[in-house]
């Protein structure tokens, strides 16, 4: 279980994940994945193994235009993030933006300055990218914390993603 006593920022070193992060960064994975389940229905967990996370790690770690960074405490990680570049859809400008995928930070550590450290990390790693000049990611509607520490950082509505079910016929009692 995570610490809930706040840990000072200066702890943390802020690195690139590396595959022998993997068992750990796995833990912190599941923990934002049951975070999004809890706050909203629609987020259905694919089951990931512990061996198959390891591998999919590995394969981003070496995929040229993504990335991970780790905010590891002296024992532990206390956080992660996960980025890369997309390309944008046909009608938008610039053709290549920066993403984050996940982002999570320990109950202990947060309120430190922590996750921004983290995107701060991908920020100055998408920058090397030539012509990528902003981040583009989606975040739960329902996740009303995360939209404030987004907002914090600068960041502003651009799309707003729309679910609906499909309508269904009505059940006509069997009749062909």
């Amino acid at each position: 279980m995570a610490s809930l006593r706040p840990v000072p920022l200066t702890t943390c070193e802020i690195r690139p994940a590396t595959p022998a992060d993997a068992p750990e960064l796995y833990l912190l994975w599941q923990r934002v994945r049951e975070h999004n389940a809890r706050l909203d229905p629609r987020v259905v967990l694919a089951p990931v193994a512990p061996d198959q996370f390891a591998t999919a790690l590995e394969r981003q770690l070496n995929r040229g235009a993504a990335t991970v960074f780790v905010a590891a405490d002296r024992t532990r990680l206390a956080g992660f993030v996960s980025g890369a570049i997309e390309t944008a859809s046909a009608d938008r400008l610039p053709e290549r933006h920066a993403t984050i995928g996940y982002l999570w930070v320990e109950p202990g550590y947060r309120r430190r300055g922590l996750g921004r450290a983290l995107v701060d990390a991908v920020a100055r790693w998408a920058a090397g990218y030539d012509g990528v000049r902003h981040f583009e990611m989606p975040v739960l509607a329902a996740d009303a914390e995360a939209a404030r520490f987004w907002e914090a950082l600068g960041f502003r509505p651009f799309i707003t993603r729309l679910w609906a079910p499909l309508a269904r016929e009505p059940d006509d009692g069997g009749a062909p």
